[in-house]
């Protein structure tokens, strides 16, 4: 089982809103904090965010919970694993036949 280090975390969060160009107290108005106060203790590891509001940052600042908690990003190959994993076979050949079409079908996006 791997752990986070709040303070790890906390780095994490004040690289990203800087170079997002937020300031604390901007990101902390985003997060509807009162002040910057509880996002300053945040970044300098004193206190933790609950699961929401690190989802929350994690979207405004258009990264992914696992980097800010690990400082790496999911693997591709995990993510496919996830979306596979627990289906029978049949399951697995329709998810692959729907893949696939939307693949061959990408274009229509542009």
């Amino acid at each position: 089982m791997q752990y986070y280090d709040k303070k790890a975390v906390g780095r994490r969060i004040k690289q990203l809103r800087k170079s997002k160009g937020l300031t604390q107290h901007g990101l902390a108005g985003f997060l509807d904090y009162t002040g910057s106060r509880q996002l300053q203790r945040i970044e300098t590891g004193e206190t933790s965010c609950t699961v929401e509001k690190l989802m929350e940052i994690a979207q405004i600042l258009e990264t992914s919970t696992d980097f800010l908690l690990f400082g790496q990003e999911m693997d591709s190959k995990d993510q496919y694993y996830k979306v596979f994993e627990g289906k029978n076979s049949s399951q697995k050949q329709y998810l692959l036949a729907v893949l696939e079409a939307a693949a061959g079908n990408l274009t229509l996006l542009e």
